[in-house]
């Protein structure tokens, strides 16, 4: 059998049914064969066993039988007749029993017989001794000894040439059964021999047949997985492993041939050569990475052109930029000149400033004591104002008194008239009371005087508190159109003084940026001298990228020749307006910091 062209599967199934066929047939036989000797050794235990057991009982009966019947007979004792019968019911039935138990393939039954009609023949003869023993005990004796013993010898003759019988033909079945059994050990013990060869047998070509094959794969992809592509795998079939096996070598063969063209392709690519291209058939999920190295090297070799192309205008630009940086650090040497000429004015004026602040800052205080002193003079001002008006009041108010004096008196005239008249007419008893009418008026003419004199002083008093009174008034509104104008002038003396702090604050940020504008001149010079040897060293370095440029060779694709002006795709140009590079179109140059050729993502 050919398991290499066999399925795993069914090869398993052969394998795997074979050995369950087999071990059912050893354990269908082993079940047979215990079943046969089981029923061998029943049959000799239900028969031969149990015959010669009833013979064996047969005649321990009747010799009970016998001696009970002996013993009657001797001593007289008729209870034993009950023994002598129920042993001879017992002998009955185990001769039925006996013949239904002797073997069925014992066709010779004539010792059974024999046995049996002796012991029919003591059965009887035994009846009847007990028949007469009840009568008769001499005659029952002799009939023991005359009858009942010869034919009881003549049973246990029969008996015991039956069961030497029955003992030599079981003896003879065991051994045949025995025989029987070694040879079916020996059937048994050959099949599982033989069995145990078939079964190894096809399992060392089960297991050949995938191990093997298994072992070439398992050696391919391990090489496969160090990079080895030339382990070799020679098993072939028709199952599962055998077309495993040439799918393997199919892979072998494809990835051998791609890997030989790539790594042709890269070494001339790494010679610099371009104009390579990928032409081994690259199946499944191959084909991209053709693709992929295709349009690489068509890019790399635009890019190349491109750069080449570039490198012209790199030599040109950096002519340019090192004539330009030479003027520029002329130029700037110059400036850096002038501005510290206006950084040394700048610097007086300054100076200047800071003491006219200074100056300012001063006049401002003394106008500011100024101020306090008339804003303390308006106040002392104020209260004399306040004075004055309190002695107009106060005279005001001695006038309303000196009236009320002036009125007292008048009516104190009236009642010193009123007395003399009365006096008058009262006569000679009215004399005195006339005398202190006269006093009287004349007090209050005096009064009338005095208050009259006291009242023109008030009124002149009043009229000059009132001139005093308009006079502060004046002074304390001169004062305080004063104190307003001090104000002002003070407000305007700290506007100047802050203006000229500002001024000032102005002039030194004038001249600490005068004084950067120098140092980044003085910087822009430096630098300018620098940027002109490096575009000195620039233009160098374009010449060596030309060298480098022409030992490349591009792809006869892009319609032109290395360095010739004949490409499809126009080299990059710089504008200074964008600050980026603009290429002809979208495939072959780039703008911006996202279509960077060496950065896309397309590449």
């Amino acid at each position: 059998m050919n398991f290499k062209n066999m399925s795993i599967r069914k090869s398993l199934i052969v394998g795997f049914g074979t050995t369950i066929l087999v071990s059912v047939i050893i354990i269908v036989t082993s079940l047979v064969m215990m079943n046969s000797q089981k029923s061998a050794y029943q049959d000799i235990i239900d028969h031969y066993v149990k015959t010669n057991t009833l013979v064996s009982d047969c005649r321990i009966n009747y010799n009970i039988a016998a001696r009970s019947l002996r013993d009657v007979a001797l001593s007289g004792n008729q209870n034993g007749l009950s023994t002598v019968t129920a042993k001879l019911s017992e002998l009955n039935t185990e001769i039925t029993a006996m013949e239904d138990a002797y073997p069925k393939e014992l066709k010779d039954r004539s010792l059974l017989n024999d046995f049996v009609s002796t012991l029919n023949t003591w059965s009887a003869e035994a009846q009847k001794i007990a028949e007469v023993v009840k009568t008769d005990r001499n005659r029952a004796a002799d009939m023991i000894v005359n009858e009942c013993t010869p034919a009881l010898d003549a049973a246990a003759a029969a008996g015991t040439v039956l069961a030497k019988d029955l003992q030599t033909k079981q003896d003879e079945i065991i051994d045949k059964q025995n025989l029987t059994s070694n040879i079916g050990l020996g059937v048994i013990i050959g099949v599982m021999v033989v069995a145990t060869l078939v079964v190894l047998v096809m399992a060392t070509k089960i297991i050949r047949s995938i191990v093997e094959p298994s072992t070439q794969v398992r050696g391919a992809l391990v090489g496969f997985s160090q990079g080895n592509l030339a382990v070799p795998v020679s098993f072939t079939g028709k199952n599962e492993l055998g077309e495993m096996c040439d799918a393997l070598r199919t892979s072998q063969k494809v990835l051998n041939s791609v890997i030989k063209d790539i790594s042709g392709t890269t070494a001339q690519m790494a010679k610099g050569n371009f104009d390579v291209e990928l032409t081994a058939t690259f199946p499944g999920d191959l084909a991209p990475i053709q693709q992929s190295i295709n349009q690489f090297v068509l890019r790399m070799s635009e890019t190349i052109a491109n750069i080449s192309q570039s490198a012209d205008q790199v030599t040109a630009g950096a002519e340019q930029v090192s004539n330009s940086a030479q003027a520029l650090a002329q130029g700037a040497t110059e400036q850096a000149s002038s501005v510290e000429e206006l950084s040394a004015t700048i610097t007086d004026i300054s100076e200047n400033a800071k003491q006219t602040a200074s100056v300012a800052e001063t006049a401002g205080g003394h106008v500011n004591e100024a101020g306090g002193q008339l804003n303390l003079s308006m106040e002392h001002v104020k209260q004399l104002n306040t004075a004055m008006e309190n002695i107009s009041s106060s005279s005001q108010e001695i006038g309303k008194i000196i009236a009320t004096i002036e009125n007292i008196a008048f009516q104190t005239n009236i009642l010193a008239l009123n007395a003399a008249v009365e006096a008058a007419r009262a006569g000679s008893a009215g004399k005195g009371f006339a005398v202190v009418a006269d006093e009287v008026r004349n007090l209050a003419t005096k009064s009338d005087e005095a208050a009259k004199a006291t009242k023109d002083l008030i009124d002149s008093s009043i009229s000059a508190v009132t001139e005093g009174t308009e006079a502060v008034s004046k002074v304390t509104d001169a004062l305080s159109r004063t104190t307003e104008s001090a104000s002002q002038v003070t407000t305007m003396m700290d506007t100047v003084v802050s203006a000229v702090e500002n001024q000032t604050q102005a002039i030194m940020q004038v001249t600490e940026g005068i004084d950067q504008i120098s140092a980044v001149v003085q910087t822009n010079s430096a630098t300018s001298e620098e940027c002109a040897a490096a575009s000195e060293e620039l233009s160098s370095q374009a010449n060596i990228m030309h060298q480098l440029m022409a030992e490349f060779k591009v792809s006869s694709k892009l319609g032109g020749s290395f360095g010739s002006s004949s490409f499809s795709t126009p080299a990059p140009s710089y504008q200074s307006s964008s600050s980026s590079w603009d290429a002809g179109d979208d495939d072959g140059g780039y703008a911006g910091a996202d279509s960077n050729p060496f950065t896309s993502a397309k590449y």
